[in-house]
């Protein structure tokens, strides 16, 4: 039975390598077989998981790059320290999920759901959060360079001391956001919504310093 066992961990293995570098082949293995793979070893690229039932999966440290899990249910699972290049969450459900110091580089997560969800600590680059939610999200300190949050809900989020450097937040609702120290340099921000926002020494596109929000000490 163990030899059983490990030549089937080494067939998987193998399977992951030759999707990682690009190498096609003949058989596709089936979403089943992606979900066990990814559930076991933590590692699935280029997988397969579009519609995943996963609510309260542990998942910390995977490697997800260029992972297919459009439509998936993420709900409180946890991915920290995970890292997620070219990844495509579209229409996903991350509502309350452990996100904290994970790499999302170039990932979709068009219309997404990340309420709640704890981002803290988290570098992600050039993503796309158009119409994704992410009220009451934990995004201190995290990098969101150069991502697209068109018509994003940020409200009651947290992003203090984060780096918006470029993004774009045309349409955003970032009311009753803390902004506290957050860099916006060079952000776009077209018809936002900062209602009761906190942007207290937040650097504005502009590259002035915002004392919205401060402490008036008498």
């Amino acid at each position: 039975m163990k030899s059983i066992a490990f030549t089937t961990a080494i067939a998987s293995s193998l399977m992951a390598s030759i999707m990682t570098i690009g190498m096609t082949s003949s058989v596709q293995a089936q979403n089943a077989e992606h979900l066990k793979l990814l559930l076991e070893n933590r590692t699935c690229q280029r997988c397969e998981l579009s519609g995943i039932q996963a609510n309260g999966a542990n998942l910390r440290e995977s490697f997800l790059d260029v992972a297919d899990l459009r439509q998936s249910a993420l709900s409180g699972a946890t991915l920290a320290f995970s890292t997620m290049y070219y990844a495509d969450f579209r229409g996903a459900d991350l509502s309350n999920t452990d996100l904290r110091n994970t790499f999302l580089i170039n990932s979709d997560l068009i219309q997404a759901n990340l309420s709640g969800t704890n981002a803290r600590n988290s570098r992600w680059k050039y993503i796309d959060l158009t119409e994704a939610n992410l009220q009451n999200a934990n995004l201190i300190d995290t990098e969101l360079v150069y991502a697209k949050l068109n018509r994003a809900n940020l409200s009651n989020s947290s992003l203090r001391n984060a780096s918006l450097y470029g993004a774009d937040l045309t349409g955003a609702n970032l009311s009753g956001a803390d902004l506290y120290r957050a860099d916006l340099t060079n952000a776009i921000m077209t018809n936002v919504n900062l209602s009761q926002a906190n942007l207290c020494r937040a650097t504005m596109p502009d590259g002035k310093t915002s004392m919205q929000g401060c402490m008036v000490q008498k």
